[in-house]
């Protein structure tokens, strides 16, 4: 992988990460903070963890990687956040192969002040935008369907 490639993949997950899902929930009522953190090891998601109702995103993302760390797990990475107080959150869960045949798990995490159902539609919004092997035919489950 060159450099620069190296370089400007993480740089759009940040990117991503930052702008979150506040857009696609319709904005916030009250600042709040939730957010959704993957453990990687190349390339591989290994496990999912998720804090809502915190008083921000930065606080929601910290209480997430600190779980993880302290499962121990070393490469942890924000995934999806939302600035609402209130609304659903939905984690899905996925196991399929990639186009050169390595088996790869994933999770997507959506945000919601509308519906479930809309968190549903963002958390595979955010599973297919993190894991471009995933086909909608490799399926998936509803791992975590939470209101905060």
């Amino acid at each position: 992988m060159s450099t620069a490639r190296r370089l400007l993949l993480p740089l759009l997950g940040i990117a991503l990460t930052a702008h979150g899902q506040s857009a696609a929930t319709g904005g916030p009522e009250k600042s709040g903070g939730s957010a959704c953190v993957i453990a990687k090891k190349l390339g591989n998601s290994l496990a999912i963890e998720w804090a809502v109702g915190e008083p921000s995103v930065a606080h929601a993302m910290e209480k997430a990687k600190q779980a993880l760390h302290a499962k121990g797990y070393e490469y942890v990475f924000p995934q999806s956040n939302s600035n609402n107080q209130h609304g659903w959150m939905i984690i899905v869960k996925t196991r399929y192969r990639t186009n050169t045949g390595r088996e790869r798990t994933s999770y997507g995490c959506g945000f919601s002040t509308q519906s479930p159902a809309t968190a549903e539609t963002n958390a595979l919004l955010n599973l297919r935008t993190y894991s471009w092997g995933w086909k909608e035919s490799s399926g998936y489950e509803v791992i975590e369907k939470q209101q905060y």
